[in-house]
């Protein structure tokens, strides 16, 4: 291996978590230019990694680069939350009767809920540092992608990659009850029920719940701050 490229790799990753870990703690705020140069001198990474960085995170929806304006910390509103849920609903609800047939012709993928939730519960059931946040964030973005995965469609896969509908979570970091993360992945439970009851309608009942209830939650959390 090139140990060049691998220190660089590594460099990439250590200024990605950091970037992510500052605007989630809100040292950047929604909104602030991020400027290559200033995040050098604050990691003490060179301007490289700092840029591939920035560009995985353009990637993830949590910042933008826009003309004539540079990088920025995506700010995020309730026409934009409104917007991204609806399209989530319309994408995970479309394939239903698709998702049973393969949820029920594949163990793998059911024994890869079980741990999904076992997991994500173990974790929400104790006090979250900001590493177990970004690991239940994980969580539940990988459970949303293994059900829509079901639906054997790898265009909407994609096309649910690109939302980027899990960005928002950052910035309710620490302004979410317990109680409330608790209560997504009981939704979760609900989910994965119906899914190995076959049961169509209530599927989609507990998807449209699902995101209502996380739309009124973020929204909720947003008008707090």
């Amino acid at each position: 291996m090139d140990t060049k490229h691998y220190q660089n790799h590594t460099l990439v990753d250590v200024a990605y978590k950091a970037l992510k870990r500052d605007i989630t703690e809100r040292a950047f705020l929604p909104g602030q230019k991020l400027i290559t140069r200033e995040l050098h001198e604050r990691y003490g990474i060179s301007e490289t990694p700092i840029k591939l960085a920035l560009n995985r995170l353009i990637t993830e929806g949590l910042i933008e680069s826009t003309p004539r304006r540079g990088v920025n910390v995506k700010s995020i509103n309730f026409a934009d939350i409104d917007e991204l849920l609806d399209m989530r609903k319309m994408i995970e609800t479309y394939y239903t009767r698709n998702i049973l047939h393969n949820f029920k012709q594949d163990p793998i993928v059911q024994r890869q809920f079980v741990e999904n939730l076992d997991e994500h519960k173990l974790l929400v059931q104790h006090g979250l540092d900001i590493n177990d946040y970004f690991q239940v964030y994980t969580l539940d973005y990988e459970f949303h992608r293994m059900f829509l995965g079901c639906s054997g469609n790898r265009r909407a896969a994609q096309v649910y990659d690109n939302l980027g509908t899990h960005a928002y979570a950052y910035y309710i970091y620490g302004r979410q009850d317990k109680e409330e993360t608790i209560a997504g992945v009981k939704e979760h439970e609900e989910i994965y029920g119906a899914l190995v009851n076959q049961d169509e309608q209530k599927l989609r009942q507990c998807v449209e719940m699902h995101l209502e209830n996380a739309r009124v939650k973020i929204k909720s959390v947003l008008a707090r701050a």
